[in-house]
């Protein structure tokens, strides 16, 4: 019997998955299959430590993305040769995905995200520019990439909006606090030169325009200096951006398009982060809770 097709069918029409989810799936199985070959072993006679042998085998060559989605695959695979009774005992019942395997950097909490936004910058050129990076990217959660090359023209400081020019090449407006544009603004007086339409907006002390380098400099130093003692990146601050939008209960339409996302289901990814506060909302709201 073909398990590998018995799976597909059943993700199509059982599942009701669609066929290029489908198709993901079979070819990781299949990935997998290729592997235990030359050994003669079958997908259906493998236990759970060859799964892990395979996974530790193949856990350098692939992304994060790619690997959860893998485990994915081989825990729902296996659920239905079980549940079919093609095979005794589930192997991958106790597979989990990979921790700190970088799928996605730590959120900031609220109080680092507050330090950072209330550090005492300098009155100088530089202090001004790196209060106005922080507001603005924790405001807006654009991407380091489209943040570096953002523009004069881009931003529109009556109607708080700045023109985002993300992935593919779709342009996004996104709306930011008044707190950020007060920060622009300063900076913005106190620079020299380079305010026409065409102009980069952050540059460095040279009046060339920053890098993402440039920016991820800025921002450990900065983070440092507030008594963080992680390494923090320009990813975090949108990843806090998005994860603290959404313990306050913004749609994840809404935040699909902030933070540019093409797939709804890329945006889900940013939910697993806001569990503790689920869970602190829901202690609070259960009838029969003792927290209450």
């Amino acid at each position: 019997m073909d398990h590998i097709q018995l799976f597909r069918d059943y993700l199509i029409h059982e599942k009701r998955y669609s066929k290029n989810t489908a198709d993901g799936y079979c070819k990781d199985l299949e990935l997998m299959q290729k592997h235990f070959a030359d050994s003669g072993m079958e997908l259906a006679e493998l236990d759970k430590d060859d799964i892990k042998d395979y996974l530790g085998a193949i856990f350098s060559e692939v992304a994060a993305t790619s690997l959860h989605r893998k485990i994915a695959a081989i825990r729902h695979f296996y659920m239905l040769l079980k549940k079919r009774d093609i095979i005794e005992e589930n192997p991958s019942l106790t597979l989990t995905g990979p921790k700190n395997s970088g799928l996605l950097p730590g959120a900031l909490s609220r109080e680092e995200m507050t330090a950072l936004i209330e550090f005492t910058y300098g009155s100088d050129l530089k202090g001004l520019r790196d209060k106005a990076i922080i507001e603005l990217l924790y405001s807006s959660g654009v991407r380091v990439g489209e943040y570096v090359t953002l523009r004069m023209r881009h931003l529109d400081m009556r109607g708080r909006t700045v023109n985002v020019l993300g992935k593919g090449k779709k342009e996004r407006l996104i709306p930011v606090t008044r707190q950020a544009v007060d920060s622009i603004d300063s900076y913005l007086l106190k620079k020299e030169g380079g305010k026409t339409p065409d102009s980069i907006i952050f540059c460095n002390l040279k009046g060339k325009g920053l890098t993402e380098r440039g920016v991820q400099f800025i921002i450990d130093r900065v983070a440092r200096a507030c008594g963080i003692y992680r390494k923090v990146t320009p990813h975090m601050l949108r990843h806090s951006f998005a994860t603290h939008f959404l313990e306050n209960g913004m749609n994840l339409r809404y935040l699909q398009h902030l933070l540019g996302h093409s797939n709804l289901s890329t945006t889900e990814i940013y939910t697993h982060v806001s569990i503790d506060q689920l869970k602190k909302v829901y202690s609070k709201a259960h009838p029969g809770s003792r927290n209450r």
